[in-house]
């Protein structure tokens, strides 16, 4: 099948589909299909592996389905020739077909399902996800991705002992959905691993979503107990070897108990990081604040505007409210009004038009008039507000953590007192949490030891992305050291958001990592403490895709 994009449709690389299909198919007797050929890179795969395992008929082996016609009309010919049976070949949305659409249960149902999120799916796509999203014993949120129902729907087709084998994204380990999918499918499977490679296999197509390979082995009927197996390969090559040496039990996996990340870096790699984290001097985030999502407009567009719109629209300044909605409006740890002031200025979207004040301004009250009254009916947002043109909850936030980040997150405290969007989390400070030790949380942050935290709670996504959720925000641990005085904290925070704003970052978090060492009244273990510097390089060089 193909990666779908919204830019494209990207095809499965031959050197994977090859190693998939070498794997899933074990002798020419055996029957397989691929629910998504699109393509049909896994269908040559397939028809080579049979091929060369003795079968003068592949074709009669093979069986599939694919929605696209153009699938039909270039791709199929090309791949089994111009005649070809239309009981093996389907022109079917995968989802739509029952098991009794083909004459046989498969020995493997393998392929490279479509990588679209659910926001981004067509209504008759999210009526047959839900249609084939449970069974009686489990059931796929209702956010899941399409691919994670091709795979769920993929059981129904395999006969007993059968396999699965599919090319994934990183959704599959990081995911709540994906991780949810993986410990059900380890309940009717003798065996299931995900095979995660570094190398990035379609970066020749400007595809930025990383590869996951999942198997699955030896479908079961009766569900029992069973693990998931994580293990990391280099580049498609290692994870060749990986398939070859599975029915030899060559390898075993660091079961996936944890985070992905702790998995695929390796206990060892993380030891120091564990030892420090049980020390009485960390703490969670969530044990000094409570994490929530911004305010929720509906229509970030509608209500969040720049200076040169407000002025299109003559909408005066008394309704307009400055908000926090960009998150690099600020590169240090402290939010300060001409932070926003200076973004402003160029041309960042920083205001909030004020929905209280259409009774007095007749610019307001044009301006949300102008929102197409359909629009409105339909955003089930709008309907959650006792007045669509007013979600400003007022709820001023003591500091903000970002929603997503390439680098590591930042907690930056909010001197300015604004509010901000569901685009960047609010940080409630507990009401004993003094200014002091706010500031130090801040600095903190920015430790290894809490980026690192960071990295493991937190979610990869295409292009090198990291999520963090508020639940998974308030994950994180930081130290909080106790041998500064008052003073001292307070220069070392000011000294820390200069380095930042100066874009010295690696200078800022030394001094941070030199300070804590130095200030905690229980030594830090120096090795340990060390050691985080190279796990925290090689988690970040695996989300980004760099060499390791």
């Amino acid at each position: 099948m193909r990666f779908k994009k919204r830019r494209g449709v990207f095809y499965t690389p031959a050197r994977l589909a090859e190693i998939l299909a070498a794997w899933s198919i074990r002798s020419n007797s055996e029957v397989v299909l691929e629910p998504s050929f699109g393509g049909c890179g896994f269908i040559e795969a397939i028809k080579k592996r049979f091929v060369e395992l003795g079968s003068t008929s592949p074709l009669e082996n093979i069986f599939g389905c694919d929605v696209d016609p153009i699938a039909f009309k270039r791709h199929l010919p090309k791949a089994v020739g111009k005649v070809f049976d239309r009981r093996h070949f389907r022109k079917a949305d995968f989802l739509s077909l029952e098991a009794d659409a083909f004459p046989i249960r498969f020995d493997a149902v393998i392929g490279n399902p479509p990588y679209v999120s659910y926001h981004n799916m067509f209504k008759r796509q999210r009526v047959m996800a839900a249609a084939v999203s449970s069974d009686s014993e489990f059931r796929l949120s209702g956010m899941a991705s399409l691919w994670a129902y091709f795979v769920f729907h993929g059981l129904k087709f395999l006969k007993e002992g059968g396999r699965m084998g599919w090319l994934l994204p990183g959704s599959v380990l990081h995911a709540d959905y994906g991780k949810k999918l993986l410990r059900e499918l380890s309940r009717r499977f003798d065996r299931v691993a995900v095979i995660s490679l570094h190398e990035r296999v379609f970066s020749n197509e400007r595809v930025s979503e990383t590869t996951e390979v999942l198997i699955c082995d030896g479908y079961r009927v009766t569900k029992f107990q069973g693990e998931v197996e994580v293990i990391s390969a280099s580049n498609v090559d290692d994870c060749a070897g990986f398939l070859e040496g599975w029915q030899t039990t060559d390898w075993k996996g660091i079961g996936l108990n944890c985070r992905a990340v702790s998995a695929l870096t390796g206990f060892e790699a993380l030891s120091g990081f564990e030892r420090i984290s049980v020390r009485p001097d960390v703490v969670r985030l969530t044990d000094v604040a409570r994490i929530a999502i911004g305010i929720v407009t509906g229509a970030n567009r509608v209500f969040i505007i720049n200076e040169v719109t407000a002025r299109d629209h003559r909408i005066p300044d008394h309704a307009l409210k400055p908000i926090f909605a960009k998150f690099g409006a600020s590169s240090g740890i402290r939010l300060l009004s001409r932070d926003l002031s200076i973004a402003r200025g160029r041309g960042a979207s920083l205001l909030l038009v004020d929905g209280t004040k259409v009774k007095e301004s007749r610019a307001v009250r044009s301006y949300f008039d102008a929102v197409p009254k359909e629009f409105r009916e339909k955003n089930i947002t709008f309907a959650k507000h006792a007045d669509w043109r007013c979600p400003d909850d007022a709820h001023i936030p003591d500091a903000f953590f970002p929603y997503m980040h390439h680098l590591g997150p930042r907690l930056v405290l909010n001197e300015c007192g604004v509010n901000t969007t569901n685009t960047i989390h609010r940080v409630y400070f507990n009401s004993n949490i003094t200014s002091i030790r706010r500031k130090w949380i801040a600095i903190s942050l920015l430790s290894t030891f809490s980026q690192l935290s960071a990295e493991i709670e937190g979610r990869s996504y295409g292009a090198g992305v990291l999520k963090h959720e508020p639940g998974e925000a308030g994950q994180i641990r930081v130290l909080i050291p106790d041998g500064m005085t008052d003073e001292a904290v307070k220069n070392l925070f000011k000294h820390i958001d200069v380095l930042l704003r100066n874009d010295r970052g690696r200078e800022a978090t030394t001094l941070v990592d030199d300070t804590i060492f130095s200030s905690m009244s229980l030594p830090l273990n120096h090795v340990d403490w060390k050691s985080l510097g190279g796990a925290l390089k090689q988690v970040r060089a695996r989300r980004h895709k760099m060499p390791l």
